[in-house]
């Protein structure tokens, strides 16, 4: 009911730690722009069309701010977000519908501004573009948990990003399955409820995680080109095979919700998986 009233008016504000960050609506820019200090202003683009550029085709963007007093500002173009995604999978078309996208979305990019957070306090440094995607998806999770006493939302995050791969391996940074995996195994619901603060989680968390390397990430991109391009036809069943027991473990629970169990198992049978 607040995200709806919220995107009816065109902007607001909303906490990220002490900080706030204003989200925007891309068609109300302008009126938006003026809640901004002017200190803070001039470190965006100066011209509506200029942020409009930056902003390209994408359903939400994030620009984190320097200030005492404002985490960043977030933008969000209601009508590039989609509400159902598609991926053809053996010659066969299937739809996957999206519950919640712009809640989602939003909490995905109040994700990255948390980042700083994270720095301030020691728990992370010099992070890359791979780690802020897969942070900000760790932050999704958590606020699902906490305002949905749910975690079908942090499910249908993950199984997002599998599909999106499936579809096109340029989506690979954003494919933080591999970071999700260990979050989801490691924590229920009851569990996750039981950090009061993002950071809190992550203090947490982060000790036992195993990040993967860029040549791991490179080394599952042709895996999953492979698996699931349709302009492969040549069938090498030991290719990769290194990678095929996790390849099977991350995208197992994303096929069965497209194909159900039966399908999904005849599916990994044909990739020798």
């Amino acid at each position: 009911m607040w995200l709806a009233l919220a995107l009816s008016v065109g902007f607001y504000w909303t906490d990220v730690g002490a900080k706030q960050a204003l989200v925007c609506q891309v068609t109300e820019l302008e009126s938006c722009l003026a809640n901004l200090p002017t200190q803070v202003r001039r470190q965006l683009p100066q011209t509506i069309d200029g942020l409009n550029h930056a902003m390209g085709r994408r359903g939400a963007m994030v620009l984190p701010l320097v200030d005492t007093q404002v985490s960043g500002l977030i933008l969000i173009s209601s009508s590039h977000i989609p509400d159902t995604i598609l991926v053809d999978l053996s010659g066969e078309l299937h739809s996957f519908p999206l519950v919640e996208p712009q809640k989602l979305t939003l909490w995905h990019e109040l994700g990255h501004l948390q980042v700083a957070i994270l720095v301030d306090k020691g728990l992370m440094a010099g992070l890359t573009d791979y780690q802020h995607e897969w942070v900000a998806d760790c932050y999704l999770v958590w606020r699902s948990a906490r305002e949905k006493q749910g975690l079908d939302l942090a499910w249908q995050q993950y199984h997002r990003r599998n599909i999106d791969v499936m579809k096109d391996v340029s989506f690979m940074s954003h494919w933080t399955v591999p970071v999700l995996s260990q979050l989801l195994s490691r924590y229920n619901l009851e569990e996750l409820n039981r950090f009061a603060t993002f950071d809190a989680l992550m203090g947490d968390f982060l000790p036992q995680l195993e990040q993967a390397n860029q040549d791991t990430l490179d080394e599952f991109s042709s895996l999953i080109h492979r698996s699931f391009s349709t302009q492969v036809s040549l069938h090498l069943p030991s290719y990769m095979y290194w990678r095929k027991p996790a390849f099977s473990q991350y995208f197992e629970s994303t096929l069965v919700s497209l194909l159900g169990r039966d399908g999904a198992n005849l599916w990994l049978q044909e990739q020798s998986l």
